[in-house]
């Protein structure tokens, strides 16, 4: 079965060290989050998460992501097509 992509960036609610590092552990317990990213700028994280179509994704954020108790904002976005995948650098 073909999954669909979906990058999750995520806020924070407080930044404390605890919050945090519950937030990582919660996260990395979710088989659906293939890569966890800790970004800069107006979010937090930056998930990748495989679905196999949206009413699973809807499941998901509705009935584990949103479980999660230090999150303050999420912001969907959905893979339409893929263009270039590589995990190949040549220097």
């Amino acid at each position: 079965m073909k999954t669909k992509a979906v990058f999750c960036n995520v806020r924070l609610k407080e930044h404390a060290k605890n919050g945090g590092s519950n937030f990582v552990k919660d996260i990395v317990a979710l088989p659906e989050i293939i890569e966890c990213y800790n970004i800069a700028g107006d979010y937090d994280f930056m998930l990748k998460i495989l679905v196999q179509d949206m009413a699973i994704y809807q499941d998901f954020v509705m009935n584990k992501l949103s479980t999660i108790e230090n999150i303050g904002n999420t912001n969907s976005i959905f893979v339409m097509g893929e263009i270039k995948h590589s995990t190949v650098l040549e220097f």
